[in-house]
Protein backbone atom coordinates (compact mmCIF):
# COMPACT_ATOMS: atom_id res chain seq x y z
CA UNK A 1 0.00 0.00 0.00
CA UNK A 2 2.87 2.22 1.03
CA UNK A 3 4.62 1.66 -2.60
CA UNK A 4 1.26 2.50 -4.18
CA UNK A 5 1.01 5.79 -2.23
CA UNK A 6 4.39 6.39 -2.98
CA UNK A 7 3.95 6.15 -6.92
CA UNK A 8 1.06 8.26 -6.93
CA UNK A 9 2.58 10.56 -5.03
CA UNK A 10 5.97 10.80 -7.10
CA UNK A 11 7.14 11.91 -10.35
CA UNK A 12 5.41 9.79 -12.04
CA UNK A 13 1.96 11.59 -10.99
CA UNK A 14 3.92 14.96 -11.16
CA UNK A 15 4.35 14.34 -14.48
CA UNK A 16 1.00 13.32 -15.86
CA UNK A 17 -0.31 16.55 -13.81
CA UNK A 18 1.81 18.84 -15.47
CA UNK A 19 1.53 17.16 -18.75
CA UNK A 20 -2.64 17.20 -18.90
CA UNK A 21 -2.32 21.10 -17.42
CA UNK A 22 0.07 21.85 -20.46
CA UNK A 23 -2.04 19.90 -22.99
CA UNK A 24 -5.24 21.37 -21.68
CA UNK A 25 -3.51 24.81 -21.75
CA UNK A 26 -2.41 24.37 -25.04
CA UNK A 27 -5.67 23.23 -26.59
CA UNK A 28 -7.41 25.87 -25.00
CA UNK A 29 -5.27 28.94 -25.92
CA UNK A 30 -5.10 27.10 -29.62
CA UNK A 31 -8.77 26.87 -29.55
CA UNK A 32 -9.67 30.70 -28.36
CA UNK A 33 -6.72 31.43 -30.87
CA UNK A 34 -8.02 29.84 -33.56
CA UNK A 35 -11.79 30.74 -33.49
CA UNK A 36 -11.06 34.17 -32.98
CA UNK A 37 -8.92 34.25 -36.38
CA UNK A 38 -11.49 31.90 -37.70
CA UNK A 39 -14.08 33.90 -37.43
CA UNK A 40 -12.22 37.14 -38.73
CA UNK A 41 -11.40 35.61 -41.93
CA UNK A 42 -15.08 34.32 -42.06
CA UNK A 43 -16.58 37.55 -41.52
CA UNK A 44 -14.23 39.15 -44.23
CA UNK A 45 -14.81 35.95 -46.78
CA UNK A 46 -18.35 36.57 -46.37
CA UNK A 47 -18.67 39.80 -46.68
CA UNK A 48 -16.63 39.63 -50.16
CA UNK A 49 -19.17 36.88 -51.18
CA UNK A 50 -22.10 39.08 -50.24
CA UNK A 51 -20.49 42.02 -52.56
CA UNK A 52 -19.82 39.97 -55.26
CA UNK A 53 -23.76 38.81 -55.04
CA UNK A 54 -24.36 42.29 -55.18
CA UNK A 55 -22.86 43.05 -57.71
CA UNK A 56 -24.92 40.54 -59.80
CA UNK A 57 -27.87 41.38 -58.78
CA UNK A 58 -27.08 45.10 -59.67
CA UNK A 59 -26.10 43.29 -63.23
CA UNK A 60 -28.86 42.05 -63.60
CA UNK A 61 -31.07 44.56 -63.20
CA UNK A 62 -28.89 46.25 -65.72
CA UNK A 63 -29.43 43.64 -68.10
CA UNK A 64 -33.47 43.41 -67.19
CA UNK A 65 -33.58 47.42 -67.78
CA UNK A 66 -32.27 47.28 -71.37
CA UNK A 67 -34.34 44.42 -72.31
CA UNK A 68 -37.02 46.10 -71.37
CA UNK A 69 -38.20 43.13 -68.71
CA UNK A 70 -41.06 43.83 -66.28
CA UNK A 71 -40.52 44.05 -62.57
CA UNK A 72 -42.40 40.46 -62.00
CA UNK A 73 -40.22 38.96 -64.75
CA UNK A 74 -37.24 40.31 -63.58
CA UNK A 75 -37.76 39.02 -59.98
CA UNK A 76 -38.54 35.45 -61.28
CA UNK A 77 -35.50 35.86 -63.10
CA UNK A 78 -33.60 37.38 -59.88
CA UNK A 79 -35.46 34.40 -58.15
CA UNK A 80 -34.18 31.65 -60.04
CA UNK A 81 -30.88 32.67 -60.28
CA UNK A 82 -31.38 33.35 -56.37
CA UNK A 83 -28.98 33.53 -53.73
CA UNK A 84 -27.45 30.65 -51.62
CA UNK A 85 -28.92 29.31 -48.66
CA UNK A 86 -29.70 31.52 -45.88
CA UNK A 87 -29.20 34.82 -47.62
CA UNK A 88 -32.06 37.60 -48.95
CA UNK A 89 -31.66 40.19 -51.01
CA UNK A 90 -33.88 43.13 -50.30
CA UNK A 91 -34.57 45.81 -53.08
CA UNK A 92 -35.86 49.35 -52.60
CA UNK A 93 -37.12 52.29 -54.49
CA UNK A 94 -36.15 55.63 -54.72
CA UNK A 95 -38.15 56.32 -52.07
CA UNK A 96 -37.62 53.87 -49.27
CA UNK A 97 -40.09 51.43 -50.20
CA UNK A 98 -39.58 48.05 -50.36
CA UNK A 99 -40.30 46.39 -53.50
CA UNK A 100 -39.22 42.93 -53.72
CA UNK A 101 -37.44 39.89 -51.40
CA UNK A 102 -35.54 37.54 -53.21
CA UNK A 103 -34.47 33.91 -51.30
CA UNK A 104 -36.27 32.05 -48.92
CA UNK A 105 -33.64 31.28 -46.13
CA UNK A 106 -34.08 27.62 -43.79
CA UNK A 107 -33.69 30.68 -40.70
CA UNK A 108 -35.58 33.83 -41.10
CA UNK A 109 -35.11 35.41 -38.15
CA UNK A 110 -35.63 39.18 -38.54
CA UNK A 111 -35.84 38.73 -42.76
CA UNK A 112 -37.21 41.24 -44.40
CA UNK A 113 -37.26 43.87 -41.65
CA UNK A 114 -34.27 46.77 -42.27
CA UNK A 115 -34.05 49.92 -40.38
CA UNK A 116 -34.89 52.52 -42.48
CA UNK A 117 -31.68 54.76 -41.35
CA UNK A 118 -29.67 52.23 -43.28
CA UNK A 119 -31.71 52.33 -46.59
CA UNK A 120 -31.81 55.87 -45.97
CA UNK A 121 -27.89 56.23 -45.93
CA UNK A 122 -27.89 54.08 -48.95
CA UNK A 123 -29.80 56.29 -51.15
CA UNK A 124 -27.21 58.98 -50.15
CA UNK A 125 -24.67 56.86 -51.49
CA UNK A 126 -23.25 55.19 -49.16
CA UNK A 127 -22.45 51.11 -48.74
CA UNK A 128 -23.76 50.13 -45.35
CA UNK A 129 -22.07 47.26 -43.00
CA UNK A 130 -23.61 46.00 -40.19
CA UNK A 131 -23.39 43.06 -37.78
CA UNK A 132 -26.76 42.22 -35.30
CA UNK A 133 -27.37 40.02 -32.93
CA UNK A 134 -30.77 37.89 -33.19
CA UNK A 135 -32.14 35.33 -31.47
CA UNK A 136 -30.99 32.10 -34.09
CA UNK A 137 -27.17 34.20 -33.95
CA UNK A 138 -25.16 36.89 -35.85
CA UNK A 139 -26.86 38.66 -38.70
CA UNK A 140 -24.53 40.03 -41.53
CA UNK A 141 -26.17 43.12 -43.58
CA UNK A 142 -25.03 44.73 -46.84
CA UNK A 143 -26.44 47.82 -47.82
CA UNK A 144 -25.36 49.24 -51.34
CA UNK A 145 -26.93 51.96 -53.54
CA UNK A 146 -27.88 50.99 -57.14
CA UNK A 147 -26.43 53.10 -59.98
CA UNK A 148 -28.59 52.26 -63.33
CA UNK A 149 -30.23 54.68 -64.92
CA UNK A 150 -33.83 54.76 -64.99
CA UNK A 151 -34.21 51.42 -63.13
CA UNK A 152 -36.65 52.01 -60.32
CA UNK A 153 -34.64 49.85 -58.06
CA UNK A 154 -32.22 52.16 -56.29
CA UNK A 155 -30.87 50.18 -53.27
CA UNK A 156 -30.36 46.86 -52.44
CA UNK A 157 -30.03 45.26 -48.96
CA UNK A 158 -28.19 41.73 -48.55
CA UNK A 159 -29.19 40.07 -45.55
CA UNK A 160 -27.17 36.68 -44.53
CA UNK A 161 -28.33 34.61 -41.44
CA UNK A 162 -25.71 31.80 -41.57
CA UNK A 163 -22.30 32.95 -40.13
CA UNK A 164 -23.28 31.26 -37.02
CA UNK A 165 -23.80 27.73 -38.71
CA UNK A 166 -21.12 28.15 -40.97
CA UNK A 167 -18.21 28.92 -37.57
CA UNK A 168 -20.10 25.39 -36.08
CA UNK A 169 -18.59 23.83 -39.67
CA UNK A 170 -15.12 24.54 -38.47
CA UNK A 171 -16.05 24.23 -34.39
CA UNK A 172 -17.38 20.87 -33.85
CA UNK A 173 -14.73 18.88 -35.82
CA UNK A 174 -12.50 20.82 -33.81
CA UNK A 175 -13.99 19.93 -30.66
CA UNK A 176 -14.25 16.32 -31.90
CA UNK A 177 -10.46 16.17 -32.76
CA UNK A 178 -9.67 17.63 -29.22
CA UNK A 179 -12.08 14.68 -27.42
CA UNK A 180 -9.92 11.92 -29.16
CA UNK A 181 -6.88 13.22 -29.31
CA UNK A 182 -7.01 14.43 -25.37
CA UNK A 183 -7.14 10.67 -24.35
CA UNK A 184 -4.65 9.10 -27.26
CA UNK A 185 -2.12 11.40 -25.90
CA UNK A 186 -2.66 10.82 -22.47
CA UNK A 187 -2.30 7.13 -23.03
CA UNK A 188 0.86 7.81 -25.05
CA UNK A 189 2.52 9.92 -22.23
CA UNK A 190 1.48 7.70 -19.82
CA UNK A 191 3.50 5.00 -21.71
CA UNK A 192 6.64 6.97 -22.00
CA UNK A 193 6.65 8.32 -18.51
CA UNK A 194 5.99 5.33 -16.88
CA UNK A 195 8.86 3.82 -18.92
CA UNK A 196 10.98 6.67 -17.90
CA UNK A 197 9.44 6.66 -13.89
CA UNK A 198 10.61 3.02 -14.22
CA UNK A 199 13.83 3.31 -14.60
CA UNK A 200 14.08 5.68 -12.35
CA UNK A 201 12.86 3.68 -9.59
CA UNK A 202 15.92 1.03 -10.71
CA UNK A 203 18.32 3.41 -10.41
CA UNK A 204 16.92 4.35 -7.10
CA UNK A 205 16.59 1.04 -5.86
CA UNK A 206 20.57 0.65 -6.97
CA UNK A 207 21.38 3.88 -5.13
CA UNK A 208 19.65 2.33 -1.55
CA UNK A 209 21.79 -0.91 -2.49
CA UNK A 210 24.89 1.02 -2.66
CA UNK A 211 24.51 3.32 -0.05
CA UNK A 212 24.09 0.08 1.94
CA UNK A 213 27.74 -1.33 0.79
CA UNK A 214 26.09 -3.66 -1.84
CA UNK A 215 27.76 -2.85 -5.14
CA UNK A 216 27.22 -5.76 -6.82
CA UNK A 217 24.16 -4.30 -8.80
CA UNK A 218 24.71 -2.66 -12.30
CA UNK A 219 22.17 -1.36 -14.02
CA UNK A 220 21.21 -1.95 -18.08
CA UNK A 221 21.80 0.63 -19.87
CA UNK A 222 20.71 0.90 -23.28
CA UNK A 223 19.85 4.27 -24.12
CA UNK A 224 22.26 7.40 -24.72
CA UNK A 225 19.93 10.26 -22.82
CA UNK A 226 20.35 12.11 -19.59
CA UNK A 227 18.54 9.10 -18.02
CA UNK A 228 21.32 6.80 -19.62
CA UNK A 229 24.03 8.95 -18.73
CA UNK A 230 22.86 9.04 -15.54
CA UNK A 231 22.71 5.10 -15.15
CA UNK A 232 26.13 4.68 -16.58
CA UNK A 233 27.05 7.34 -14.05
CA UNK A 234 25.85 5.19 -11.18
CA UNK A 235 27.63 2.09 -12.31
CA UNK A 236 30.77 4.05 -12.65
CA UNK A 237 30.07 5.62 -9.09
CA UNK A 238 29.50 1.75 -8.00
CA UNK A 239 33.24 0.38 -9.61
CA UNK A 240 34.72 3.04 -8.42
CA UNK A 241 32.97 2.74 -4.34
CA UNK A 242 33.91 -0.92 -4.72
CA UNK A 243 37.36 0.06 -5.47
CA UNK A 244 37.27 1.59 -2.76
CA UNK A 245 35.47 -0.07 -0.02
CA UNK A 246 38.31 -3.16 -0.97
CA UNK A 247 41.10 -0.61 -0.68
CA UNK A 248 39.45 0.60 2.50
CA UNK A 249 39.49 -2.74 4.35
CA UNK A 250 42.94 -3.31 2.74
CA UNK A 251 44.34 -0.04 4.52
CA UNK A 252 42.63 -1.24 7.62
CA UNK A 253 44.17 -4.44 7.56
CA UNK A 254 47.69 -2.74 6.92
CA UNK A 255 47.30 0.22 9.02
CA UNK A 256 46.46 -2.62 11.92
CA UNK A 257 49.12 -4.83 11.23
CA UNK A 258 52.05 -1.78 10.70
CA UNK A 259 50.80 -0.92 14.50
CA UNK A 260 50.04 -4.60 15.78
CA UNK A 261 54.19 -5.09 14.80
CA UNK A 262 55.49 -1.81 16.96
CA UNK A 263 53.36 -1.82 19.34
CA UNK A 264 54.04 -5.79 19.98
CA UNK A 265 57.59 -5.41 19.80
CA UNK A 266 57.37 -2.50 22.56
CA UNK A 267 55.50 -4.50 24.85
CA UNK A 268 57.87 -7.62 24.57
CA UNK A 269 61.13 -5.55 25.03
CA UNK A 270 59.85 -3.55 28.06
CA UNK A 271 58.43 -6.79 29.51
CA UNK A 272 61.47 -8.40 28.56
CA UNK A 273 63.16 -5.25 30.38
CA UNK A 274 60.81 -5.04 33.80
CA UNK A 275 61.29 -8.76 34.27
CA UNK A 276 65.30 -8.49 33.95
CA UNK A 277 65.72 -10.92 31.21
CA UNK A 278 67.50 -9.04 29.35
CA UNK A 279 71.28 -8.76 30.46
CA UNK A 280 72.46 -5.01 31.44
CA UNK A 281 75.07 -4.91 28.68
CA UNK A 282 72.56 -5.71 26.33
CA UNK A 283 70.02 -2.95 27.61
CA UNK A 284 71.16 -0.05 25.45
CA UNK A 285 70.30 -2.24 22.22
CA UNK A 286 66.98 -3.61 22.92
CA UNK A 287 66.39 0.13 24.35
CA UNK A 288 67.35 1.51 20.79
CA UNK A 289 64.83 -1.43 19.42
CA UNK A 290 61.64 0.28 21.25
CA UNK A 291 62.65 3.35 20.12
CA UNK A 292 62.63 2.66 16.27
CA UNK A 293 59.58 0.61 16.87
CA UNK A 294 57.95 4.09 18.51
CA UNK A 295 59.34 5.82 15.98
CA UNK A 296 57.82 4.07 13.23
CA UNK A 297 54.51 4.12 14.95
CA UNK A 298 54.90 7.48 15.29
CA UNK A 299 55.23 8.46 11.54
CA UNK A 300 52.38 5.48 10.61
CA UNK A 301 50.25 8.38 13.28
CA UNK A 302 51.54 11.08 11.84
CA UNK A 303 50.30 10.26 8.17
CA UNK A 304 46.97 9.28 9.39
CA UNK A 305 46.49 12.74 11.15
CA UNK A 306 47.76 13.92 7.71
CA UNK A 307 45.06 12.35 5.85
CA UNK A 308 42.59 13.39 8.04
CA UNK A 309 43.74 17.00 7.89
CA UNK A 310 43.59 17.22 4.41
CA UNK A 311 40.12 15.36 4.23
CA UNK A 312 39.07 18.61 6.75
CA UNK A 313 40.69 20.85 4.15
CA UNK A 314 43.11 22.30 7.42
CA UNK A 315 46.49 21.00 5.35
CA UNK A 316 48.26 23.89 5.12
CA UNK A 317 51.91 25.22 4.38
CA UNK A 318 54.23 28.18 5.84
CA UNK A 319 56.60 28.53 2.97
CA UNK A 320 60.31 30.41 3.65
CA UNK A 321 62.89 31.03 1.54
CA UNK A 322 65.74 28.09 2.86
CA UNK A 323 68.35 25.79 1.68
CA UNK A 324 67.38 23.40 -0.08
CA UNK A 325 70.56 21.60 -0.90
CA UNK A 326 71.47 21.43 3.27
CA UNK A 327 67.65 19.96 3.89
CA UNK A 328 67.60 17.52 1.78
CA UNK A 329 71.67 16.33 2.96
CA UNK A 330 70.20 15.69 6.47
CA UNK A 331 67.24 14.23 5.42
CA UNK A 332 69.68 11.62 3.69
CA UNK A 333 72.23 11.96 6.45
CA UNK A 334 68.75 10.65 8.93
CA UNK A 335 67.59 7.97 6.60
CA UNK A 336 71.14 6.57 5.79
CA UNK A 337 71.03 3.39 9.08
CA UNK A 338 67.79 2.40 7.12
CA UNK A 339 69.60 2.19 3.42
CA UNK A 340 72.18 0.50 5.02
CA UNK A 341 69.65 -1.99 7.30
CA UNK A 342 68.21 -2.91 3.64
CA UNK A 343 71.54 -3.32 1.84
CA UNK A 344 70.42 -0.06 -0.50
CA UNK A 345 72.93 2.48 -1.58
CA UNK A 346 71.96 6.09 -1.63
CA UNK A 347 73.87 8.95 -3.81
CA UNK A 348 73.00 12.58 -3.80
CA UNK A 349 73.95 14.76 -7.47
CA UNK A 350 73.92 17.96 -5.81
CA UNK A 351 74.75 21.15 -7.66
CA UNK A 352 77.94 23.30 -7.74
CA UNK A 353 76.24 26.03 -5.15
CA UNK A 354 73.76 25.33 -2.40
CA UNK A 355 69.97 26.20 -3.66
CA UNK A 356 67.20 28.10 -1.95
CA UNK A 357 63.84 27.94 -2.72
CA UNK A 358 60.37 29.80 -1.66
CA UNK A 359 58.88 26.25 0.45
CA UNK A 360 57.79 25.15 3.50
CA UNK A 361 60.62 23.41 4.57
CA UNK A 362 59.29 20.71 6.79
CA UNK A 363 56.39 19.91 4.43
CA UNK A 364 59.30 19.55 1.23
CA UNK A 365 61.20 17.38 3.97
CA UNK A 366 58.29 15.15 4.11
CA UNK A 367 58.01 14.76 0.48
CA UNK A 368 61.63 13.73 0.19
CA UNK A 369 61.15 11.19 3.27
CA UNK A 370 57.96 9.81 1.42
CA UNK A 371 59.54 9.10 -1.80
CA UNK A 372 63.05 7.65 -0.47
CA UNK A 373 60.81 5.44 1.56
CA UNK A 374 58.83 4.36 -1.68
CA UNK A 375 62.36 4.02 -3.37
CA UNK A 376 63.32 1.66 -0.27
CA UNK A 377 60.43 -0.45 -0.33
CA UNK A 378 60.15 -1.23 -4.31
CA UNK A 379 64.08 -1.44 -4.86
CA UNK A 380 65.82 -5.24 -4.16
CA UNK A 381 69.21 -5.06 -2.16
CA UNK A 382 72.14 -3.94 -3.95
CA UNK A 383 70.63 -1.44 -5.97
CA UNK A 384 71.04 2.39 -5.33
CA UNK A 385 69.06 5.51 -5.10
CA UNK A 386 69.76 8.72 -6.15
CA UNK A 387 68.77 12.15 -5.61
CA UNK A 388 69.55 15.37 -7.84
CA UNK A 389 69.00 18.81 -7.90
CA UNK A 390 69.19 20.67 -10.94
CA UNK A 391 68.39 24.39 -11.03
CA UNK A 392 66.64 26.23 -13.82
CA UNK A 393 65.41 29.29 -14.78
CA UNK A 394 63.62 30.52 -11.83
CA UNK A 395 62.69 27.32 -10.58
CA UNK A 396 64.72 24.17 -8.99
CA UNK A 397 63.85 20.38 -10.28
CA UNK A 398 64.67 17.55 -7.46
CA UNK A 399 64.61 14.04 -8.81
CA UNK A 400 64.51 10.77 -6.87
CA UNK A 401 65.34 7.83 -9.34
CA UNK A 402 65.69 4.21 -8.21
CA UNK A 403 66.42 1.22 -10.30
CA UNK A 404 63.50 -1.51 -8.54
CA UNK A 405 60.63 -3.05 -9.66
CA UNK A 406 59.19 -0.05 -12.22
CA UNK A 407 55.33 0.23 -11.99
CA UNK A 408 52.67 -0.38 -15.18
CA UNK A 409 50.44 1.95 -16.94
CA UNK A 410 48.06 0.92 -14.93
CA UNK A 411 49.82 1.66 -11.29
CA UNK A 412 50.71 4.62 -13.19
CA UNK A 413 47.35 6.13 -13.19
CA UNK A 414 46.38 5.41 -9.69
CA UNK A 415 49.54 6.01 -7.48
CA UNK A 416 48.33 9.10 -6.29
CA UNK A 417 44.73 7.56 -5.26
CA UNK A 418 44.43 7.40 -1.32
CA UNK A 419 44.90 4.30 0.21
CA UNK A 420 46.40 2.45 -3.27
CA UNK A 421 49.64 -0.39 -3.18
CA UNK A 422 51.01 -1.55 -6.41
CA UNK A 423 51.70 -4.76 -6.97
CA UNK A 424 52.61 -6.38 -3.54
CA UNK A 425 54.83 -8.74 -5.46
CA UNK A 426 56.99 -6.33 -6.08
CA UNK A 427 57.66 -4.88 -3.04
CA UNK A 428 59.27 -5.63 -0.05
CA UNK A 429 56.56 -3.96 2.37
CA UNK A 430 52.81 -3.63 1.54
CA UNK A 431 53.02 0.20 3.22
CA UNK A 432 49.42 1.94 3.88
CA UNK A 433 49.06 3.38 0.58
CA UNK A 434 48.91 6.95 1.81
CA UNK A 435 52.91 8.25 1.48
CA UNK A 436 52.36 9.08 -2.11
CA UNK A 437 48.72 10.73 -1.98
CA UNK A 438 50.18 13.24 1.01
CA UNK A 439 53.44 13.70 -1.29
CA UNK A 440 50.85 14.82 -3.92
CA UNK A 441 48.87 17.08 -2.08
CA UNK A 442 51.73 18.53 -0.86
CA UNK A 443 53.10 19.31 -4.04
CA UNK A 444 49.79 20.88 -4.99
CA UNK A 445 49.80 23.49 -2.22
CA UNK A 446 53.08 24.52 -3.25
CA UNK A 447 51.67 24.58 -7.17
CA UNK A 448 54.39 22.18 -8.15
CA UNK A 449 54.55 20.00 -11.16
CA UNK A 450 54.98 16.70 -10.52
CA UNK A 451 56.47 13.90 -12.86
CA UNK A 452 56.55 10.03 -12.63
CA UNK A 453 58.96 7.91 -15.33
CA UNK A 454 58.48 4.30 -14.79
CA UNK A 455 58.45 1.18 -16.72
CA UNK A 456 58.32 -2.65 -15.35
CA UNK A 457 61.65 -3.75 -14.43
CA UNK A 458 63.69 -0.18 -15.14
CA UNK A 459 62.60 1.47 -11.70
CA UNK A 460 61.23 5.00 -11.05
CA UNK A 461 61.75 8.55 -11.12
CA UNK A 462 59.78 11.42 -9.28
CA UNK A 463 60.15 15.24 -10.55
CA UNK A 464 59.07 17.86 -8.96
CA UNK A 465 60.19 21.74 -9.48
CA UNK A 466 59.82 24.14 -6.65
CA UNK A 467 60.43 28.36 -7.34
CA UNK A 468 63.79 29.94 -6.38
Amino acid sequence: MSRLSARFSGLFVRMMASFLCIMLLSFFLFGILSSALFRSNLRGDLRDAMVHMQRRVVEAIRKGHELGWSRETLAASLELFGPPRETVHLLYDGRGKLLYRIGHPERNAGGGTVDADVVARALAGEQVRLETETEDGKLLVLASPIDVPGAQERVVVTQFFGFERNFHLFLHPNLLSWILTIPVACIVFYFFSSRLTRRIREMNRAALNFARGDFRERLRVTDNDEIGQLGRTLNYMADELSSLERVRREFIANVSHDMRAPITSINGFVTALLDGAIPPEKERQYLKLVKDSAERMMKLVEDLLDIARIEAGQFTIEPVRFNLSERIRQTIARMEPVFRQCRIGIHMEDAEEDVRVFADPNRIDQVMVNLLQNAVHHSPPGTEVSVSIRPSQGAVTVEVRDTGSGMTEEELARIWDRFYKGDKARSKKTGTGIGLSIVKHILDLHHSKVEVDSAPGRGTAFRFTLPV
